[in-house]
């Protein structure tokens, strides 16, 4: 969609103004390893939160090893679409249910009329388990009334906006094996309808959530991947059925349209200078630790109004560095070498290590490094020229960090692993999860292809070997001399309520 057509909201580009986010992920390597360490769990997934906190030196045989591929007919792939939206929608009318009950209010079937109770109801959803992300001391229900009331007395469409859907995180091959978005990206999608379809039955006008498609705003990446993972993602939003509730704009051009065309050049201004400035401040990497010293040297570079509510330089570097390209030799196995390598990804653990992990090692951080000064650089950019204070009036969703003023949100549940950051799966009870593709290889789960549900007349050639779900291997059949997923896993496909 042009995000032109798209009315401007309110939220903050970047982290916004008020506070520096609270659990920013932390993802120092620590070369994380366990002496004896239990079996995984063949039927469920590993819930960590980032690459930093599995064993990947122990994983790294795992990542290696081939294994069956199976794949989803056209009937399977209606059997599976029909029990993830039948699931949803019940979750949905559950949810309506019990919030009405909560206000007191027995008159099922009525829109609720005070701008209040409205509010109180909205909070309510958003701050249940099956939706939170972090505290919900970030949005408390003075907050929430503040942003809510005021379209509830004009009886418009609630506006909610989140950042999000940039691109998928395949860069070193254990988050995803593939660029295009999968079964973790279709299942956030249905967790909009599910919050949309929940709320519209308390108040009729419901929801319009704004989507900003972040890719390639803070970081830069190849448009030509961001413009194709975008295509699949329409794809996907029309088989949820998300349409009239869920809108999506390139931040980009969303923040363009919001300074207005000088407004933006003075923006993008200033967002080289800062680059420059950042660059040459925080040096050249020779090791992670090295990212805290170069966070001070920034901070008494620029000023605090530029750095207000921003995540730290050494934050970022430390989550970024598992999610740039890690170099590999020839004849190497990608996935087990990436393994190694992201076990201990500082340069400073190089001795006796050979000359071609070094090299790596040096590449990594480096990518890292000049990723995290483009990132902080474009968000004290929209501080510079006050981006947040540009948007209408909005409820934020804060995907990411914690932050006052907005309602955590979660997608699918379990660690709150980002779907575009992870693997979409059905663990063995059917939930859809999202997990890191290597642990999910290590759990003993076969990929899924599904050329019906990708939207390409060529399907499975244009996803190579990119699985659109993962599945146990106990869930799985062998039937007229092929084997094919569980068709009772299938039919039994839901979301998470937790």
């Amino acid at each position: 969609m042009d995000a032109t057509v798209v009315p401007l909201p309110a939220g903050a580009a970047g982290y916004g103004t008020e506070t520096r986010p609270t659990g920013w992920p932390q993802q120092l390597g620590t070369g994380r390893t366990l002496e004896t360490r239990p079996p995984s769990d063949p039927l469920s997934v590993s819930n960590a939160r980032s690459l930093g906190g599995l064993p990947l030196t122990e994983l790294a045989s795992a990542a290696g090893v081939a294994r069956e591929q199976l794949h989803l007919d056209a009937s399977e792939v209606g059997t599976l679409l029909r029990a993830l939206r039948r699931n949803a929608d019940a979750a949905s009318a559950r949810l309506a249910e019990a919030t009405r009950n909560h206000l007191g209010r027995r008159d099922t079937g009525r829109s609720l009329q005070r701008p209040h109770d409205v509010a109180a109801a909205l909070h309510r959803m958003l701050t249940r388990s099956r939706f939170l992300k972090g505290s919900r001391s970030c949005f408390p229900p003075a907050t929430a009334a503040e942003q809510i009331v005021p379209f509830v007395e004009q009886h418009r469409p609630v506006t909610l906006m989140v950042t999000g859907f940039p691109f998928k995180q395949h860069d070193n091959g254990l988050k995803a094996v593939g660029p295009h978005p999968d079964l973790a990206e279709f299942g956030a999608l249905l967790r909009l309808r599910e919050l949309h379809r929940a709320f519209v039955e308390l108040y009729s006008p419901g929801l319009r959530i704004i989507v900003l498609a972040d890719g390639g705003y803070a970081r830069p990446r190849a448009w030509s991947e961001v413009f194709r993972y975008r295509d699949r993602l329409a794809h996907f939003a029309q088989l949820a059925g998300v349409g009239g509730a869920v809108e999506f704009a390139d931040q980009n051009r969303y923040v363009a349209r919001l300074l207005g065309e000088q407004g933006w050049r003075e923006r993008e201004g200033i967002r080289r200078r800062l680059r420059e400035r950042i660059g040459a401040v925080a040096g050249q990497p020779r090791s992670l630790a090295e990212a805290g010293v170069a966070e001070r040297r920034i901070a008494d570079a620029l000023s605090a109004e530029l750095l207000d509510g921003l995540p730290a330089f050494r934050d970022i570097v430390s989550s970024l560095i598992y999610s740039v390209p890690v170099p590999t030799p020839h004849d190497t196995d990608p996935l087990s070498w990436a393994c190694r390598l992201l076990a201990y990804p500082d340069p400073l653990n190089d001795a006796g290590v050979p000359d071609e992990l070094v090299r790596a090692r040096r590449a990594v951080l480096g990518s890292a490094w000049r990723n995290a000064v483009d990132h902080l650089s474009a968000s004290a950019a929209d501080n510079a020229v006050g981006v947040a204070a540009r948007y209408p009036l909005h409820v934020r969703l804060a995907t990411v960090a914690s932050r006052h003023g907005a309602s955590g949100f979660s997608y699918l549940g379990g660690s709150t692993l980002l779907p575009w950051h992870a693997t979409g799966c059905l663990d063995g009870r059917g939930r859809l999860c999202a997990d890191f593709a290597v642990s999910l290889l290590d759990r003993g789960f076969l990929a899924v292809h599904a050329p019906e549900l990708s939207g390409s007349d060529s399907g499975s050639e244009d996803d190579g070997d990119q699985p659109m779900l993962m599945v146990p291997f106990a869930r799985t059949v062998f039937s007229d001399g092929c084997r094919r997923v569980d068709p009772e896993l299938l039919a039994a496909a839901r979301l998470r309520s937790r």
